[in-house]
Order: structure tokens, then sequence, then C-alpha cells
């Protein structure tokens, strides 16, 4: 499966270069690869560059690439459409309609040919090949990747509970997105310095993130009212951001809510926090109005709520 492209190229050129050969059997000054554009305008009379991209399901770049070519070989020329001057449509040359009748018995003889391949196969490769078009169509091989590529770096990272030996980690993981877009404010001092205190004895948590055997982030839950908790002091190191981390651990925060009694979560953040909201909202999180009139935090101008869903 790995190799799948690959071999995929590797068949087609192997037609290709043979289809080469096929058409200097009959001394005709042809390439493969201009059979499609070819045939549909044999078929179709004239056309522009755009519906025979669509009419192919090739790129408009690729179609470009090959009217050139057959341009230049006198195969095909352009003309002004009558109900469109502005539009230029594509048809055969006298030379590509001299071409033609000289074409229709080779391509019988070399669909006869693959018919007699394919006749001798278990498989029908071209079901095969129309029903893995039709799957990449529902979704591509890179979303396809992309989905199998998050829900194992999901798997990969495991969360642990605060230990005293880990709280260098909170404030060091923490510090690094506060200098970077603000200041470490003297509210945050007094959580880094004692966070036992401000975080855990007042019924909150504090949970870590490990990635190949190292803790490179962290987020808080911190008790405000009866069930309601709010997710704080989130940060993911920036060498090990991209890897699901952030996603990990608000999951983990919130399922920890959960298992406190929690029916409302809250978070302050910061409109230069772009790719935090997107996360926050991914989670679940609303844009509210805040309830009180002024946050603890100078550069607080985010308030989210969520109700966790036991």
């Amino acid at each position: 499966e790995l190799a799948m492209g690959s071999r995929l190229r590797r068949l087609s050129d192997r037609v290709m270069r043979d289809g080469t050969g096929i058409y200097q059997l009959l001394n005709l000054d042809f390439e493969p690869r201009w059979f499609p554009v070819f045939y549909l305008l044999s078929q179709r009379s004239s056309l522009g560059i755009m519906e025979i991209a669509k009419a192919l399901d090739v790129s408009h770049p690729s179609v470009i690439q090959t009217v050139r070519e057959m341009q230049k070989q006198g195969l095909i020329t352009a003309v002004n459409d009558k109900n469109d001057k502005r539009k230029r449509l594509l048809q055969l040359s006298k030379k590509g309609w001299d071409f033609l009748p000289r074409m229709q018995p080779l391509w019988n003889d070399i669909a006869q040919a693959f018919h007699e391949i394919l006749a001798k196969q278990h498989h029908n490769l071209l079901l095969a090949i129309q029903e893995m078009e039709e799957a990449l169509d529902k979704k591509e091989l890179l979303n396809r990747v992309k989905e199998i590529t998050r829900e194992r770096q999901l798997q990969e990272i495991e969360i642990v509970e605060y230990e005293p030996s880990l709280n260098r980690y909170f404030e060091d993981l923490n510090a690094e997105w506060l200098v970077k877009y603000f200041k470490v404010e003297e509210i945050d001092k007094k959580i880094f310095a004692d966070p036992k205190s401000y975080i855990l004895d007042p019924g909150g948590a504090i949970l870590f993130a490990r990635y190949q055997d190292e803790i490179v982030g962290t987020c808080a839950l911190i008790k405000k009212g009866s069930g309601v908790y709010e997710m704080a002091k989130m940060a993911v190191t920036e060498r090990a951001q991209g890897k699901q981390i952030g996603k990990r651990l608000g999951l983990a925060i919130i399922e920890k809510a959960k298992s406190m009694g929690a029916n409302k979560l809250v978070l302050e953040s910061n409109k230069r926090l772009g790719k935090a909201l997107n996360l926050y909202r991914n989670l679940g999180f609303v844009d509210r109005c805040r309830p009180f009139e002024k946050s603890a935090y100078q550069r607080s101008d985010v308030y989210m709520e969520m109700e966790p869903t036991h």
C-alpha cells in the first residue's frame, strides 16, 4: 500500500512507453498523453480549455500544457467563439482530422489488446480504478492521512496528574507564551509560586501532557463556584505544537471537570491568540459576554463558556 503511487506511476509509464511505440508502427507522430484531448475534440467538435478540463477531470494547467504541444504539432487550432468573441475554442485542425481515419483502426487494436489482458485477470482493473477514484472523490488521500496522523498523535500523548516535581514545568510552559505575547502578571507569579494553594486546595486540578518522555504541555482547572470551573493556564511548548497536544489536554481537562461534577466551564483569553481560540471553539466553548466587570488579568479580552455533557 505504501508504494501504491509509485507502482501506479510505473504501470502508467510502461503503458505510455508502449503506446508511443504503437503509434510509431504507423509512422504517426503522436503522443499517447494527447489521446484524451484529441479523442474528446473528435467527438465534441470545439471546446474551451475549462470545458476540456472538466470533461476529462484533469487540472486546467495540465490541459494548457497538452494543448500547447498539440498546437505545436499542428493537430489542433484555436478559433473565436461565435457567441463570445473574448472566448477561444479549440478544435481539430485539418491535419488532426486527416489523422483521425488512420487512428481509429489502431485504437480498436489497442482496445482489443487491453481486453485480452483484462479478460485473463482475476480482478477487474478498470472497475478497481473506478472504485479507487470514487473513494478519493469522497475523501482525498491527503485528508485521510491527516486524520490518521492526528489520531495517532493523540494516542501517543500521555496525560499525567500534578505532582510537586512537575511544578517547574507548569511555570516554564506558561511563561514561554506569556513572555512571547504579553507579560507575566502579578497574579501569574502568585499562582506559579504556589499552585497548590491557588488551584489544588480549593478543589481544582492540574494536568500535564507527556510526549516522547518529555513534559510538553499543561492545563489547569480552577474551581470558581458550585459546579463552575475555569479552564486556565493551558500551554504547549512551541517546539511540540502541531501534534494535537493542546486538543488532547483540552479533552482531558473537560473529562476531569465532568468527573468533579462540573456543569459549566469558563475560560479567559485574548484575541491575539487565534489558534488557541480556534481550539477552544472546536472543544465546544462559545463566546459570551463577561458576567463580571473586570478580569484579574490585564491581557484578558475574551470570555468563553461551555456546558460539558455528562
